[in-house]
């Protein structure tokens, strides 16, 4: 299965710099914590959300359980 030009690009900047990910597509969408749970079939607090922000230059990640806002 051919993945999504976007899926295609993180794959791609992972392998050259020498990290070996394994990316999973799915048919259904999984934009939202719940659409992920039911997905992969776990619950919704199962779920881990990642946030990306820009703090003054610099990338912050942020890790958060799916069932919070």
């Amino acid at each position: 299965m051919t993945l999504h030009a976007s899926a295609q690009k993180v794959e791609s900047s992972a392998r050259q710099r020498g990290l070996d990910i394994e990316i999973v597509e799915f048919a259904e969408t999984t934009r939202t914590a719940q659409e992920a749970a039911a997905a992969i079939g776990c619950e919704v607090d199962q779920i881990v959300k990642s946030l990306v922000f820009i703090v003054g230059g610099h990338p912050v990640v942020t890790l958060l359980s799916g069932t919070n806002r």
